[in-house]
């Protein structure tokens, strides 16, 4: 329970810095890691710490593809690397998932809102094939909100016992 709080502290904190900045800073990311593993190691022992560096060794390792396809920045993936690390790898998987369902529907609401959903599927089909996307054709969000919420709907399934 320790560490879900320590987790959901490390998405706000990271969520506030980037919508100040619109980046997630290396200081921060750096100051958290350590905070987080002495917390780890301190409320779950070692094996809860293995248990914790599996999860952000699985985050990496999913969200790399999502950096390279150009999906995350790299603050986002450094972010839920050292988020994960709060975690088991299941509640990882599972925050990740439904961070990319709240990503996109932010990102489609935003096209649709400013009449651009026809780029977003021309960006969107470029990006599937490998192709090069202009720069300015890019419909940047804050996906640090997406990922607090996919990690606020995970803590709300597990609270009901499950899949809603």
């Amino acid at each position: 329970m320790e560490m879900w709080a320590l987790g959901t502290f490390t998405l706000v904190v990271g969520m506030i810095d980037d919508l100040r900045s619109r980046k997630v800073h290396n200081v921060l990311v750096l100051a958290m890691l350590p905070i987080i593993l002495a917390f780890n190691f301190y409320f779950r022992g070692f094996d809860g710490t293995l248990i914790g560096a599996s999860a952000g060794v699985a985050a990496l390792i999913l969200t790399i593809p999502l950096f390279m396809f150009g999906v995350l920045g790299g603050g986002d993936v450094k972010l839920f690397t050292a988020f994960a690390f709060c975690l088991e790898p299941v509640s990882m998987f599972w925050t990740l998932i439904y961070s990319i369902v709240w990503g996109s529907l932010f990102g489609v609401t935003r096209a649709v809102l400013q009449k651009n959903l026809l780029a977003l599927v021309r960006n969107t089909t470029r990006t599937g094939r490998g192709q090069r996307i202009q720069r300015q054709e890019i419909h940047p969000i804050p996906f640090t909100f997406a990922l607090l919420l996919g990690w606020l709907t995970q803590l709300t399934i597990l609270r009901a016992g499950g899949f809603l």
